[in-house]
């Protein structure tokens, strides 16, 4: 278990669940690498494509939007705690995004957003 995700329960005092579907993105050969170079950027653009050992932005986009159609299905208020591929895709389950949209979102370090189903 992360230990931040340890740390902002104890703090908050909300109960903790390590969630599985939150993981971040398997980045297959570009694990360990900047995001930022040329190669990496044109590869994001081929959302269906895995990256070479890893998975591709649809499948994460998958896993999000389950875990998230799983979470609208009662009325509780939820923090999820994640990196920014992670928010990406969260961002994109409650907002249209174009491509371009998508690839450039980003959130802060430490940063709050905050969501309603069905709104």
């Amino acid at each position: 278990m992360p230990a931040r995700s340890k740390h902002i329960s104890e703090i908050t005092g909300l109960p903790l669940l390590v969630e599985e579907r939150l993981r971040e993105q398997n980045f297959g050969k570009y694990e360990g690498t900047a995001r930022d170079g040329q190669v990496f950027k044109m590869d994001k653009r081929n959302f269906v494509q895995s990256y070479e050992g890893g998975e591709s932005m649809l499948r994460l986009c998958q896993r999000i939007y389950n875990l998230l159609d799983d979470l609208s299905k009662d009325d509780k208020s939820y923090l999820l705690v994640a990196h920014n591929g992670i928010a990406r895709a969260v961002n994109s389950y409650f907002f249209d995004m174009t491509n371009e949209d998508y690839g450039n979102f980003g959130i802060k370090n430490c940063q709050i957003l905050e969501y309603e189903f069905g709104k």
